[in-house]
């Protein structure tokens, strides 16, 4: 029986992107979920069946990295992969102190994403079944 594979949700309010980042992890073995709002997200309960988040920084209500911010503070332990249009450094500051694994620019070059995806899974240090 072969394991199961990575389950990795992705928040990203732009439908076309968010499309594209779910069938690019389904073509690569993952099994993606995406939300285009934090809200939907959290919602949805079970946030602790995704091996990974993927968050963009610029969701509407609430940023990727607020997002994160929350989810840490809720003992929230999976790597976080945020992605991000433009860079500032109080937001890779704020990111490295949030515990995010890595920090990718946008357009997001497939073998980029897929290489951080790996290493955030391979250094993930949570004990969980999935």
């Amino acid at each position: 029986m072969s394991p199961p594979k990575p389950s990795i949700c992705v928040l990203e309010d732009d439908p076309a992107v968010c499309d594209s980042l779910r069938l690019m992890l389904e073509r690569n073995g993952f099994s993606p979920r995406t939300f285009l709002s934090p809200n939907d997200f959290l919602m949805s309960g079970k946030l602790d069946r995704y091996d990974c988040l993927i968050l963009d920084v610029g969701l509407p209500g609430m940023s990727g990295l607020e997002l994160l911010e929350l989810l840490r503070a809720r003992a929230y332990s999976r790597p976080v992969l945020l992605i991000a249009a433009a860079t500032f450094p109080h937001l890779e500051r704020r990111m490295r102190k949030a515990g995010a694994s890595e920090l990718l620019m946008k357009p997001i070059a497939p073998d980029a994403l897929l290489s951080a995806l790996h290493r955030a899974l391979e250094n993930d240090s949570t004990d969980r079944p999935r």
